[in-house]
């Protein structure tokens, strides 16, 4: 897969800024761009054979959102856009209505919108914020190997909540800044030490049940492999608690069959 080259044109005139995605991560389908100076994200198929899942995911996280996206704390990325170079097809749910009186563009999205990303499917969504850098530095300190740390490994962006497992330590200098594992005792250690920034380990879970039910009988998704992170907050220096990764979410029929699979 082709990456975008800096270049040139890849800032403003007597700006350092870039103006180009920036690769955050990849899956086993996509990878994630940034989009400089925007709080939303880009996720683009490996290859166009995986363009269906890039877009069947798309679909299910709008629904997730429209029918799940209520007062938890887990929060749902919004899914914006679809868009496949090979058609330059653009699909887009509605808005919300507007508040104001001022009337806004007919089309949010267009072809030169994603004019430097990779030549594959991909949608546009919120971004889940990198962690504030202090909590980030307080996870490095704590739970990083001393291997890790000589090394120079950067504090983590995003954590992943298993709350269900117990970790081990970790030996390893190499460490994925984008996919930090938190178990409970982990992240209940943290608490004690960041009180003001997280919430108790017990709405945390209870959060996790209440999102889970909601996407199995509201949404009417099995929740297969959704992931609870903990990040930042798009627009403060907190922490905010997220639910990502839906492409393998299957259609569940919402009857007494579903249950015994969905514990």
């Amino acid at each position: 897969m082709s990456q975008p080259q800096m270049s040139n044109e890849d800032s403003t005139p007597n700006s350092l800024e870039s103006t180009i995605p920036i690769r955050i991560g990849a899956g086993s389908f996509a990878t994630i761009f940034s989009s400089p100076g925007r709080s939303i994200v880009f996720k683009v198929a490996h290859s166009q054979l995986d363009s269906a899942t890039v877009r069947e995911e798309f679909n299910s996280l709008h629904s997730v959102y429209t029918l799940c996206n209520s007062d938890s704390i887990f929060a749902i990325p919004r899914a914006f856009a679809f868009y496949d170079p090979q058609t330059r097809e653009i699909f887009s749910f509605p808005a919300s209505p507007p508040r104001g009186r001022r009337r806004g563009p007919r089309s949010h999205f267009n072809p030169q919108f994603f004019a430097k990303l990779p030549d594959s499917a991909c949608y546009v969504m919120d971004r889940a914020a990198p962690l504030p850098m202090s909590i980030g530095e307080n996870i490095r300190s704590k739970y990083y190997s001393e291997r890790a740390i000589a090394s120079g490994a950067a504090f983590p962006l995003l954590c992943r909540l298993y709350f269900g497992k117990t970790l081990g330590p970790l030996a390893s200098r190499f460490i994925n800044p984008n996919n930090f594992p938190l178990d409970v005792a982990r992240y209940d250690q943290l608490w004690q030490e960041r009180q003001d920034d997280l919430s108790p380990k017990e709405e945390v879970a209870e959060g996790m049940g209440e999102m889970l039910s909601k996407i199995h009988w509201i949404a009417g998704y099995d929740a297969r492999d959704v992931e609870f992170v903990m990040a930042g907050a798009p627009h403060a220096a907190t922490t905010r608690l997220y639910v990502i990764d839906y492409n393998q979410m299957r259609a569940i029929d919402r009857d007494a069959d579903d249950v015994s699979p969905l514990v």
